[in-house]
């Protein structure tokens, strides 16, 4: 963070580095730093959230006696509670039961509860025939299939553990079954993806934002749902279970982690149990898990989810997965030693289906006879009886299986749009400060270590190809366009969401305004453009595959540490500014800022940090966090997300921090990605607009449309 006190003693140095660059202009092209950090930004985080985990494999390491490994459950405990925003006092059920069905040997009732006001869990409970006393209760939190707990191979392993004598509660997650956002009833299309991963990152992501999760949601949803069996006279409230497959497991780990009333769990297919230590290979995949399977800042309390596994014990755990493969074996290991710490290890066990990922025949049945060892002590059943699945309208608790389309309360978007109208503070202009805590920016004053690569002529002007360092381990490629005949303009620092060869090859943004005696230091900050991860996201690439790309997995290991791929980014265009006022040709006059997309919010956002930018050029930036709240899709990657951003300042906020120094606007856009209408966009920063208007500087903040922009540059 640079201010007016900080800014002599800075050009004091730039003066300084000024010859270094001259003489490296001078000396035989360097070597790139591509060869010395490849594939950088990704390896950047792994190589840190390793260093964490290195950490705490050491404090796990000390965990050598019953009491120790039971303080570290607690604190697991405690941190996972912390880590998804506490959990709100429960609030009436007010459970329907809409229908009943009578089948041979048990009954289903389709059900629903609120598990919080008006916010409605649509299941099926299914009650074994001739219950003479009560039964133990399960329930059910469902993995990633749309039709949720309608699916067959998911209603045969309700089946398979009602015949067995367990009263069983299935339930549809937020954005899966009757509670899904973007399938119509009516012409069984869905308007985003068939994938529910789409229905719990779209809302989780802009959740994030607000100083919330849907972790915190789907943990929630299940607990009510314990809730719920409890007010059944036929469930035993001292037998409670919870058994899900594939994301649904990893609920089941959740919940039971922190709800003590679970006494026996089934864990199925929720992976490996180690997100870190990472191993990055060339042309792998890299891309996130769904958005409610990550606690942020796991990596710095040391909660990997072996550890929430781990939390389980003593209660009795099974733990299956696909196919045993060593890494699994060595974390289901680590899981028996911590209950044989705790002199329990009869109640840990594994199994593996041998097969592709689903809840199989063989699953179901290893599940079932889990809870009759733990709760009956019965012996285990061989086979599964012939059952036939339901029909998906049979089961249903609305009228047309959608809560939405029947309007039956709220839905997590209408729950994200009421509270993202009072979530953020009104009328406040955010300190410098506040500014940097809320992105974790921190100041870097190493050398910048220049490094010349080439000079390409080109007509009227040349291009400095360059490296330099934003700090020990990252680099930044430059290209400086030097116009033969200069203006009196100051320099200017300009950074493209997608990199500086979109605008500067020939015939480009760039070209034209060197061609007019402009100096610009175009440049790559971390992770885009020439430095860009050499993988592919976790998704393929779609309209919205932003939400499983490979920056938004790097965006989610940076919040694994607390840490901000946005705010080191800003930090990259800092950086940049300590390059451009290093050189000799630059003078002392401060230096323009021109963003482009996610590069107009790293530039607005390094404005507000830096006084040495005396004016900024911000083109189609996203119009404000807020208006995320209010669409229920977006085109925006996670790569300009601050965690808990919306609950201290908004976008319109950080351009009002820059008052007094000029700022301009140019064509914001939507969630969508669309062009807002100035007269729109021009309302939404009248509050901006003002404060620039009692700092004496009215004129020096615009909002232009793209037909403007022809001249902005000139007038600016």
């Amino acid at each position: 963070m640079l201010n007016r006190r900080k800014f002599i003693g800075r050009s004091v140095i730039a003066a300084a580095a000024a010859d270094m660059v001259q003489s490296r202009a001078a000396s035989a092209p360097a070597l790139s730093y591509g060869g010395e950090f490849p594939d950088m930004a990704l390896t950047y985080l792994a190589n840190k959230l390793n260093a964490w985990n290195a950490k705490w494999d050491r404090e796990r390491a000390m965990l050598t006696t019953a009491a120790k490994v039971e303080q570290r459950d607690e604190f697991v405990r405690e941190k996972l509670r912390l880590m998804v925003h506490g959990l709100p006092a429960p609030t009436p059920l007010l459970p329907v039961v809409v229908a009943a069905h009578q089948r041979d040997g048990y009954r289903v009732e389709n059900v629903m509860f609120q598990s919080r006001p008006n916010f409605w869990v649509t299941g099926n409970l299914y009650l074994p025939g001739g219950i003479r006393s009560p039964a133990p209760g399960i329930i059910s939190p469902c993995g990633h299939y749309a039709w949720a707990r309608m699916d067959p191979e998911y209603q045969f392993a309700y089946m398979n553990l009602v015949h067995a004598g367990f009263v069983v509660f299935a339930y549809d997650p937020i954005g899966q079954g009757e509670r899904r956002q973007y399938w119509n009833p009516q012409t069984n299309e869905t308007e985003v993806s068939a994938s529910p991963v789409y229905e719990h990152s779209m809302p989780g992501q802009v959740l994030l934002l607000m100083g919330e999760d849907l972790t915190h949601y789907r943990i929630w949803d299940g607990m009510r749902a314990i809730d719920y069996l409890m007010t059944r006279p036929e469930v035993d409230k001292n037998r409670i279970g919870c058994a899900g497959h594939s994301g649904g497991a990893t609920m089941t780990v959740f919940i039971s982690a922190l709800d003590k009333r679970v006494r026996c769990a089934a864990v199925n297919e929720a992976g490996g149990g180690h997100r870190w230590p990472i191993r990055l290979t060339p042309g792998d995949h890299v891309g996130p898990s769904d958005v409610e399977q990550n606690v942020f800042p796991a990596a710095i309390y040391g909660v990997d989810s072996y550890d929430m596994i781990a939390a389980i014990a003593p209660r009795p755990l099974l733990w299956t997965i696909e196919n045993y493969s060593p890494s699994f074996l060595r974390t289901a290991a680590q899981v028996k030693a911590c209950y044989g710490k705790l002199g329990a290890s009869g109640a840990f066990a594994t199994e593996e289906a041998t097969d592709p990922h689903a809840w199989t025949v063989k699953l179901r049945l290893a599940t079932t006879n889990w809870f009759l060892r733990c709760f009956y002590d019965k012996p285990a059943i061989s086979k599964e009886p012939p059952f036939a699945a339901e029909q998906h309208a049979t089961l249903y608790c609305t009228p047309n299986g959608s809560i939405r389309y029947s309007r039956q309360g709220e839905t997590i978007f209408s729950l994200i749009e009421r509270e993202g109208q009072t979530v953020t503070p009104q009328d406040v202009v955010p300190s410098q400060e506040e500014i940097a805590r809320a992105i974790r920016y921190k100041e870097m004053r190493t050398a910048l270590n220049v490094r010349q690569i080439v000079t390409t002529p080109r007509k009227g002007y040349q291009v400095e190809k360059l490296e330099f360092l934003s700090e020990p381990g990252i680099y930044i490629p430059a290209w400086v366009f030097v116009p033969e005949s200069r203006n009196q303009h100051p320099a200017t620092v300009f950074v493209h969401e997608a990199g500086k060869e979109v605008e500067g090859r020939e015939f480009g943004l760039l070209e034209k305004l060197a061609r007019g005696g402009y100096l610009i230091v175009a440049v790559d900050v971390r992770g885009i453009g020439q430095t860009a991860p050499p993988h592919a996201g976790g998704v393929p690439a779609s309209e919205f595959g932003h939400l499983f790309s490979t920056d938004t997995a790097m965006t989610y290991m940076a919040w694994a540490m607390d840490e901000c791929l946005f705010g080191m980014r800003v930090r990259d265009v800092i950086r940049s500014i300590d390059y451009a006022v290093s050189r000799g040709d630059i003078g002392h006059q401060g230096v323009r800022l021109f963003g482009k997309g996610a590069g107009a919010m790293w530039c607005l956002f390094a404005a507000a940090l830096d006084s040495r930018v005396i004016s900024t050029i911000a083109e189609n930036p996203l119009i404000s966090y807020q208006s995320l709240t209010r669409f229920d899709r977006y085109r925006h990657s996670a790569n300009i997300f601050v965690r808990d951003v919306l609950t201290r300042f908004d976008v319109p906020q950080v351009a009002a921090s820059i008052a007094g120094r000029e700022v301009v606007l140019v064509a914001p856009v939507d969630p969508m990605k669309n062009r807002i209408e100035q007269n729109l966009a021009r309302a939404e920063y009248q509050w901006t607009t003002e404060v620039y208007r009692r700092a004496g500087a009215e004129s020096r903040f615009r909002i232009v449309n793209e037909f403007e922009m022809e001249n902005l540059y000139e007038s600016a």
